[in-house]
């Protein structure tokens, strides 16, 4: 694995963890209703979630690969289909004021975390439109356990600054207030890096 390409990967990790929906809605709200500590456990819970999809698209996707070729291609550019698209979605998609009033039960932080990330379908979608494009016929299993250690790590990373942001000098409305900004800058990111992916393909 080359720097490079870890970069490429990290990346759009990083532009899908931006994107705000449900899972940023529950780490402000935990952050702000809770605590600090409330915010930075549902973050630690929403990444292992994270990686557990990680972890089923890799070994999907590896079994695919050994076993037919010409279907793991055709993956290939149906995900990269789908990457183009959630950044053009992301970029003129506007967002409307994000819910801080999830229904909550009485599970802990952690677990609400881990919950909202892991009962949710589409990760496994997104999940296997981005591995598809970084997962070789030559992966070694330290290569695609870097993939998966570097996808739950960013989600992670990303939620626990969010955490920090929200519950620091009251900037929950300053974050607030970013959203839009936010979402247009990973969808610009995730459009760049379709068409390299692309370019690369072919």
């Amino acid at each position: 694995m080359t720097l490079i390409f870890w970069f490429q990967f990290a990346a759009v990790c990083i532009a899908g963890a931006m994107s705000p929906g449900p899972s940023l809605a529950l780490i402000i709200r935990n952050s702000s209703k809770y605590n600090r500590l409330g915010g930075i456990l549902s973050a630690v819970g929403h990444g292992l979630g994270m990686g557990v999809y990680a972890i089923f698209a890799v070994t999907g996707l590896s079994i695919i690969i050994l076993t037919n070729i010409y279907i793991f291609k055709l993956i290939q550019i149906v995900g990269i289909a789908f990457l183009f698209v959630f950044g053009i979605l992301f970029i003129f998609q506007k967002n409307e004021k994000i819910d801080f009033n999830v229904s909550q039960n009485k599970l802990n932080s952690f677990l609400q975390g881990f919950s909202i990330s892991i009962l949710n379908p589409k990760i496994l979608i997104w999940f296997s439109a981005v591995f598809s494009q970084f997962v070789k016929n030559e992966s070694t299993f330290l290569t695609n356990s870097i993939l998966v250690i570097t996808a739950s790590a960013i989600d992670c990373i990303w939620y626990i600054l969010v955490a920090l942001i929200v519950t620091s000098y009251g900037l929950k409305d300053f974050f607030q207030k970013r959203i839009n900004a936010i979402q247009k800058i990973s969808g610009t990111v995730l459009v760049i890096i379709s068409i390299l992916l692309i370019i690369n393909f072919f």
